[in-house]
């Protein structure tokens, strides 16, 4: 398959990685039980100050879910792109995606250390494909170089 096949089965799946995330990981309400909802309501009534705010806990926790959800989706609209620049210059394309690659290799590493099986699956899918995407941009380009040569 083409680099930029590759790139959209990526963005694709990272996509579902940041609509799951939202889904999931951004809980406005326990679902485990009266443990977590006291996790839950520590958390949102001990307020301080910040920078001359007043916040808790809990809209740190919220927050940093939301950041993570947005910059999923960020970067599956950034595989996407690439994608389509892979199409008419693949060289171009390759710093790009190997930008991504590693990337998905630290938030896989992140998953693995804190995480469970959902987030580090769909990292390691959207890894491999980033990493074939990388190894194909390298053929077509060396493909298309012979076919000049040859001409």
């Amino acid at each position: 398959m083409k680099p930029w096949v590759w790139l959209r089965v990526a963005a694709v799946l990272q996509a579902f990685f940041s609509f799951g995330h939202t889904a999931g990981g951004i809980p406005n309400r326990a679902i485990r039980g009266s443990q977590e909802q006291t996790i839950f309501d520590a958390m949102r009534a001990f307020q301080f100050d910040v920078m001359g705010s007043t916040r808790s806990h809990w809209d740190f926790y919220q927050g940093f879910g939301i950041i993570i959800s947005v910059n999923l989706a960020v970067l599956a609209v950034l595989m996407w792109l690439v994608g389509n620049l892979s199409r008419t210059d693949p060289e171009a394309a390759r710093p790009l995606v190997v930008t991504l690659l590693v990337s998905e290799i630290m938030i896989g590493a992140v998953s693995w250390r804190y995480f469970f099986a959902g987030p580090i699956i769909s990292s390691v899918l959207v890894t491999l494909c980033l990493g074939v995407t990388l190894v194909t941009s390298y053929r077509s380009v060396r493909v298309a170089s012979e076919v000049v040569a040859a001409g």
